[in-house]
């Protein structure tokens, strides 16, 4: 994670006869989102102008079409928006929109934060429900934003509806046990009164034994289990990646 966070503003911006984009087809009049952030903010606020540029519009389709982004008055089509989109991953050379949707969050996460890589992953979820990759990256970001924010029950009941819908196989084995472990904290941290021994127990057989191998994590988890009235919190249990 960069040292500091950027702002950022996202304009849904007309186009017409008079103003339109290389990327946008002729025949299209509606709005264009345009995510920006630095210096280029920095100048909007100035001047109440800023420099357009693909990455601009890359991120701002992707965060726009998030279905959390709110888009109160825009006027758009989607489909135009996702050619447009396979327009920019042809220029950026990557080999799959979820290659690029996973690579534009971490982007925009070591820019602009974990939030709105999250909205940047749902859009990714949302194009491509079947991706575990972006399902899995998602989740680790949602325990980022627990460590942020503060406990959330929200998010405890997010990844654990969320794990079952990851093929593991599909994922690096580091994501892999990391999400698994997060989903263990998260049932913990929960405190599902009676039924909560009888579900770690079954979670624990199906995602944690033969499935975590890294030490740190391994340790983790038998610090949960042997201290099951100790105050846990999302930084305590994070496991660093970097």
């Amino acid at each position: 994670m960069s040292e500091q966070i950027k702002p950022f503003s996202m304009f849904w911006l007309p186009v017409g006869d008079s103003n339109r984009y290389y990327l946008v087809p002729d025949n299209y009049y509606g709005q264009i989102p345009w995510f920006i952030w630095g210096e280029n903010l920095e100048s909007f606020e100035a001047d109440s102008t800023f420099t357009i540029s693909e990455e601009c519009l890359l991120k701002g389709i992707l965060y726009g079409l998030s279905p959390t982004t709110r888009k109160i008055g825009a006027i758009y089509q989607e489909e135009v928006l996702l050619g447009i989109l396979d327009e920019l991953q042809h220029g950026y050379h990557h080999k799959s929109r979820e290659e690029l949707i996973l690579n534009v969050a971490h982007n925009v996460k070591e820019k602009n934060g974990v939030l709105v890589a999250l909205g940047i992953l749902r859009t990714g979820m949302y194009l491509l429900p079947k991706s575990s990759k972006i399902k899995s990256d998602y989740i680790i970001g949602l325990w980022e934003k627990a460590c942020e924010e503060g406990a959330d029950e929200g998010v405890y009941k997010e990844i654990l509806e969320l794990i079952p819908e990851v093929n593991l196989t599909d994922i690096h084995s580091f994501a892999k046990e990391i999400i698994c472990y997060y989903g263990f904290c998260s049932l913990f941290l929960l405190k599902q009164d009676t039924k909560l021994k009888h579900d770690t127990n079954k979670y624990i057989k199906q995602y944690i034994d033969k499935v975590i191998t890294l030490d740190e994590i391994q340790t983790k988890i038998n610090d949960l289990l042997n201290n099951p009235d100790k105050e846990f919190t999302p930084v305590n249990l994070r496991v660093h990646s970097d």
